[in-house]
């Protein structure tokens, strides 16, 4: 797999549309970047297995948080048809009841190029880094 050119443009347009579909509530689009046997597990709630049920998990998380991801950055590793990938990001969020929260997070997940030449991933684990203490006032 040639990791460095047309594979590369190719996995970085796919990181690229994922973000651009999550920030703009295109959930449909969102899932269909996940396998259909995908297992995810969020920084909140328990795990979430399927395709169907991402798209679903997605949809009722930004119905009440109303979620955006922000400075973003990745690095992968290629292995065959699979491919590694540690990630940072920054996400917005507004609980019911509460003012917007920004959180930084990281992420590892398992990609596969599936039958249809698509890269989708099928293993994530995500969490949300601890908010930064409060300074104390001078």
């Amino acid at each position: 797999m040639d990791s460095t050119g047309t594979e590369r443009a190719n996995f970085d347009e796919m990181i690229q549309d994922y973000l651009e579909a999550f920030n703009a509530g295109d959930y449909r689009r969102v899932a269909s970047h996940w396998a259909e046997d995908a297992v995810h597990l969020p920084p909140m709630g328990p795990e979430v297995r399927g395709r169907a049920a991402l798209e679903e998990f997605y949809r009722q998380s930004s119905e009440v948080m109303n979620a955006q991801i922000s400075d973003h950055s990745y690095e992968c590793r290629f292995a065959g048809d699979h491919v590694f990938v540690r990630e940072s990001w920054t996400v917005t969020f507004q609980p019911p009841g509460a003012g917007t929260i920004s959180r930084p997070g990281k992420g590892l997940w398992v990609g596969r190029k599936e039958a249809d030449g698509v890269w989708r991933t099928f293993w994530a684990l995500a969490r949300l880094d601890e908010p930064e203490p409060a300074s104390a006032p001078s």
